[in-house]
């Protein structure tokens, strides 16, 4: 795909972690950009009306500058109210305080250098032709009938890592991949050493596709559709067929530490097996009921009964 043969938009969050620091320099760039349609974000509400300027214009490639949350916000609402005849390319750009969605399938390096990969690409006719991935979304549907989009979801002691992270490490202005990896090596020491801060568990009944309901007493729960997790994550190893990833650790699975390295380094070790707590599944269809809080991409949503997990139709992500 030829950067000539696409019209381009852009959507910006200038609120969102990186972006908040240097969004002016970075718009000052992306306005000399002149293939750019920019279209700046003030809150949530402005989406729709973001879409439907850039569907006005034909775009066949849609660039989001901010983080998870934003992107995910936009792409659900993409999907869900159908503004482009064609669903446009999607290009993520590292705006965000997290970027796991951007690791995966956006636009690698720090905000500003992908923003200038990115306006060169559109700029350049000859610039060459880029690849693309695709990826489902998360569509979570809550007990109130509330819907919300993102492309990870996370509960128990990933609650209090993200608390942790926000009260301790972004307030000090830290908001890239290294603040991610403070956060995560402080939640597993809390709970190797039954920190309650940290090893707080929470009482999950799940349900997987057509399967019997099962009840877990959960420490770490995980679901996703994407193929790694922040600084390069894998905690997914279930082989079977389904489009949603989820890896569930109970309260009390043996050998935490050991077993916790090796997963996250997509290479679970002899002991990540159901018999000592450690779980990972494959499927289309997830149901959990629960009460209490759940991290959607960044975001903590108090959720009392059930939630329905379904995949969206995958997009295509550009990739530079």
């Amino acid at each position: 795909m030829e950067a000539n043969a696409d019209t381009v938009g852009m959507i910006s969050n200038p609120a969102s972690g990186h972006n908040r620091s240097q969004f002016q320099a970075l718009k000052q760039r992306i306005d000399r950009c002149t293939p750019i349609h920019h279209v700046i974000t003030a809150s949530a509400q402005d989406i729709d009306s973001a879409l439907q300027t850039l569907a006005a214009k034909n775009i066949s490639v849609l660039a989001i500058n901010g983080g998870d949350g934003t992107s995910s916000a936009i792409l659900g609402r993409l999907l869900e109210t159908r503004p482009f005849a064609q669903l446009p390319k999607i290009a993520l750009l590292p705006g965000g305080t997290a970027n796991m969605n951007a690791g995966d399938v956006g636009i690698k390096g720090s905000l500003k250098k992908a923003v200038e990969v990115f306006c060169h690409w559109a700029e350049q006719p000859a610039s060459g032709s880029a690849t693309t991935q695709q990826r489902r979304l998360l569509r979570v549907q809550l007990a109130d009938g509330q819907v919300q989009h993102s492309m990870f979801l996370g509960g128990g002691a990933i609650i209090h890592g993200t608390e942790y992270a926000h009260r301790e490490i972004h307030s000090r202005g830290l908001r890239d991949d290294f603040s991610l990896i403070l956060g995560t090596v402080r939640t597993v020491w809390g709970v190797v050493r039954d920190d309650p801060q940290f090893n707080r568990h929470i009482s999950i009944e799940l349900r997987l596709d057509d399967s019997e309901v099962q009840h877990f007493d959960t420490l770490i729960l995980a679901v996703s559709t994407l193929q790694r997790l922040s600084f390069g994550m894998r905690p997914f190893w279930s082989d079977a067929a389904g489009a949603i990833r989820l890896t569930l650790m109970e309260q009390g699975c043996s050998k935490f530490g050991r077993t916790f390295t090796s997963i996250i380094r997509g290479r679970p070790n002899n002991n990540a097996k159901a018999s000592s707590g450690y779980h990972s599944h494959n499927a289309d269809r997830i149901e959990l009921t629960l009460s209490g809080p759940l991290n959607l991409d960044g975001e903590i949503l108090q959720c009392d009964g059930r939630v329905c997990i379904t995949a969206t139709q995958p997009l295509e992500f550009l990739q530079l």
